[in-house]
């Protein structure tokens, strides 16, 4: 009866090590995606080049071209994305079958995560007007501004990588900026 309690025993010490070994395993592979992003857009050179291919994609055209920039940074960065995904609700769904998760608080945002906004009436559950990469807060532990990337640049100085405000709606050089809706993280 002794060896059957202490083989029991290691049997469910064995299982549950192979269970957090795989929930560790996990959310490190999670935290290298967003990382790689993170680090892939902080070179200038590559947030030029995402830029120009995501132009190319659109008919060279800049303007309405955020999900083309944001399918580019995940494809440069081994993430299968078709490159006739052009909205971003298309973008959701794929990422959501990839397994990637919403979140709707953006003080749990951490760099490479893509941020979706709200829709053009400030809707939360109307479908984003645009979508791009956070890189970092402006000032850490204030959630109002961060750098991000995206397709904007002619509204930010010719600027990829450039200052937005997150959590409020904006208005830059005329234009009206959503704010946060969620982000998806993997």
């Amino acid at each position: 009866m002794k060896k059957i309690n202490l083989i029991t025993t290691i049997m469910v010490l064995i299982l549950a090590l192979i269970i957090i070994d795989k929930t560790l395993i996990k959310k490190t592979r999670n935290l290298e995606v967003t990382n790689r992003i993170y680090s892939y857009m902080k070179s200038e050179r590559n947030q030029k080049q995402v830029f120009k291919d995501a132009i190319a994609l659109n008919n060279n055209n800049s303007s309405n071209t955020c999900v083309y920039f944001v399918a580019e940074v995940l494809r440069k960065n081994n993430i299968e994305v078709a490159k006739q995904i052009a909205n971003t609700t298309q973008l959701i769904n794929v990422l959501k079958d990839k397994g990637w998760k919403k979140d709707n608080d953006y003080k749990n945002l951490k760099p490479g995560d893509i941020v979706f906004t709200t829709d053009d009436l400030g809707n939360k559950n109307g479908a984003p007007s645009h979508a791009y990469v956070f890189m970092k807060w402006v000032n850490e532990g204030n959630y109002d501004y961060a750098y991000i990337c995206d397709n904007q640049a002619k509204d930010y100085g010719n600027k990829i990588y450039h200052i937005r405000n997150v959590k409020n709606r904006d208005n830059i050089n005329g234009v009206t900026k959503d704010a946060f809706s969620f982000f998806m993280k993997p």
